[in-house]
């Protein structure tokens, strides 16, 4: 089952290299370029660094996936034999080494292409349109600096680019095409029989000594991670924006440094009319042809003097803004579709364009303002510079308040003492935790860089400033249990309950096999179900396309030779094992598939197998760059 599994999930894995994956660190977390110490790394590619922030955001993506999909079937032992965690980092390295092939070969990303990228990104969008605003308000609720993610977006689009050089001559034949759709609707009925697991505990004993031996050989299935008990001071930089001064002249700095910061392009403010071809015409020219006359008989009545915002209010067909008179605000290129931004900006102010065509129906535009590209005043930026300046100086302040913490809590040799040095700074709140795993994901545990850095430090010692969107910390670990697995005496329950659920798991597979080999022999297989108590059901047909086998529900994607059986070799030749079940597998009957069915499903089949081959053509190609990398992996912070 996890093979299939893995299979089905591969494609997005591998999707996820070239896709634009940094909008996923915008709800999930960013910290792009961290130059911070090595700690807050999980490996380099090439020296380039791959941040350990990045990994855990994409590597929760991945499990919230499996989570939703796969509900209680989803455990601990089924994540750790998936491995996510090596696939999550894979994912980044590729990335990485996808990205620095396409610089190689001299790929480049222009401005226009990075701005039309965020422009299309909805979390930017107010209205259905871009909005500036809203642009750097995202990023600056989640701690982005426009420059890092601008140069993330162009990583983007260049490892984008580089896909389509790697799929150009990646093709499917139409012979593949009917061939793969015989192979996915061939039916099969199979007969079967399960043998429970649960139904041979009941004879199961297990000793002591069984029990002793199995944790010697097993100890890392009962192993107790790492814990610690550490003492903290932490504080915000937002709570110390107050306390900073700035001057005309540092902002005036901050203007003249970051100037390409406060671009404005160029804008337009302009209402419409539109006229939208009845859906409900079955004769699509016909209705463009109306639509379109009934635009140019609302253009005669402006041209003779109509209101424009009465004559939208009226005939406009655009319900986000017919109530406004057809108003849509200022808005710059890159925002509307391409017809209507041509139409758009060729206009002078206070002048009405034709009747402008775009997939939506026929437009009439009026623009009521315009405003030349430049640069925004420094007094209109004020606002948004002693905001950004002043939460830098901030943060500036509580770095230096940090690092003083450090030498103090060094000192310290007492608890009463480290509370005493935390006091010293009232910007700072005190706490001491009890002892935690990596696993608790909460205090210290719930943020990916505090939890890299802490687990790192043994007992005594006291960390630096660890910087994190949540404020700074100071950490000392008072108290820390290395990992270890615990005394027989104190699991000896556990250890039994584990070896009696594997001794009788042993016995339903080896129950199995026996069946299954007399079946094979020669022997009638209802005959030998009966004499061994069990029943001979059926599953009813189904196609390798659906993907399970009905009533059982075992995963056949990654069980080819099922769709093999024949008469003259009716029985699958495993005994297949799931959700504590074994099954024998007998073809009970194929039916071929309706050839009326193929036309219908063509197209699809063929985009399938083509997704199949390019994914099969990227793995071969991240392969041979991976063999050439310097690639440096941190195993103990995945």
């Amino acid at each position: 089952m996890l093979d299939g599994i893995r299979k089905r999930r591969n494609s997005i894995f591998i999707g996820a290299i070239f896709a634009a994956i940094i909008i996923v660190f915008i709800f999930w977390g960013m910290n792009p370029g961290s130059n911070n110490a090595d700690r807050t790394l999980v490996a380099t590619v090439d020296g380039a660094p791959i941040a350990l922030k990045d990994y855990a955001n994409l590597y929760k993506r991945e499990v919230e996936y499996f989570r939703r999909t796969l509900k209680d079937q989803f455990t601990d032992e089924m994540e750790r034999k998936m491995d996510l965690k090596q696939r999550t980092i894979d994912i980044l390295i590729n990335r990485a080494l996808a990205i620095n092939a396409a610089k190689e070969q001299g790929m480049k990303v222009s401005d226009a292409e990075v701005q039309d990228a965020i422009k299309s990104i909805p979390a930017f969008t107010v209205n259905n349109a871009f909005d500036k605003d809203q642009y750097f308000k995202v990023l600056n609720a989640n701690r982005i600096k426009p420059a890092d993610f601008e140069k993330s977006i162009g990583d983007d689009i260049l490892a984008s680019k580089m896909r389509d050089r790697i799929l150009k001559d990646v093709a499917v034949t139409d012979a593949d095409v009917k061939a793969a759709y015989e192979r996915d609707n061939r039916k099969f009925d199979l007969d079967y029989i399960a043998v429970d697991a649960e139904s041979f505990k009941k004879g199961v004993s297990v000793t002591d000594a069984e029990a002793r031996e199995y944790l010697k050989k097993n100890g890392s299935a009962f192993m107790v991670p790492v814990k610690i008990k550490a003492f903290y001071a932490h504080t915000n930089p937002a709570d110390l924006t107050k306390g900073v001064k700035l001057s005309d002249e540092d902002i005036k700095a901050f203007y003249e440094r970051n100037m390409k910061d406060f671009e404005l392009p160029e804008m337009v403010r302009a209402k419409h009319i539109l006229i939208r071809p009845d859906p409900a015409e079955k004769d699509r020219e016909k209705a463009k042809k109306e639509a379109k006359a009934k635009a140019e008989d609302v253009l005669k009545k402006i041209k003779k003097g109509g209101n424009f915002s009465q004559l939208a209010s009226v005939y406009s067909q655009d319900p986000g803004s017919k109530t406004q008179g057809g108003e849509l605000g200022w808005f710059q290129r890159g925002v509307m579709v391409k017809p209507f931004e041509e139409a758009a900006f060729s206009l002078k102010k206070d002048t009405v364009s034709g009747v402008v065509e775009t997939d939506f129906g026929y437009h009439i535009i009026m623009v009521t303002d315009r405003k030349d590209a430049g640069v925004m005043p420094l007094k209109d930026a004020e606002v948004l510079i002693k905001k950004t300046l002043g939460m830098q100086k901030a943060r500036g302040v509580a770095r230096d308040m940090t690092a003083g913490l450090e030498k103090s809590f060094k000192d310290a040799k007492s608890l009463e003492e480290l509370r005493k040095a935390a006091g010293s700074q009232k910007a700072f709140k005190a706490s001491m935790t009890d002892f935690f795993s990596e696993d608790d994901k909460t205090g210290l545990a719930g943020d990916d860089i505090l939890r890299a850095a802490v687990f790192q430090l043994k007992a005594g010692e006291v960390s630096g400033p660890i910087d994190t969107p949540q404020g700074l910390y100071v950490v000392k670990v008072l108290e820390r249990k290395e990992a270890h697995v615990p005394d027989y005496a104190d699991i000896a329950g556990k250890v039994k309950e584990k070896v009696a659920i594997e001794k009788a798991h042993d016995a339903a597979g080896k129950k199995a096999q026996e069946i299954l080999k007399k079946a094979v022999g020669g022997e009638d297989l209802a005959a030998v179900a009966r004499k061994e108590n069990y029943k001979v059901l059926e599953t009813c047909y189904f196609t390798k396309a659906q993907g399970f086998i009905p009533k059982i529900g075992v995963f056949t994607g990654d069980k080819p030779k099922l769709f093999e059986l024949s008469k003259s070799a009716p029985y699958y030749a495993e005994v297949l094992p799931s959700n504590d079940k074994f099954y024998i597998l007998r073809l009970k009957g194929v039916s071929e598939p309706d050839e009326s069915g193929f036309e219908p499903r063509k197209e699809a089949i063929k985009s399938r197998l083509l997704a199949e081959k390019q994914e099969d053509a990227l793995n071969k190609w991240l392969k041979d760059l991976r063999g050439k990398a310097k690639v440096k992996i941190y195993e103990d912070r995945l």
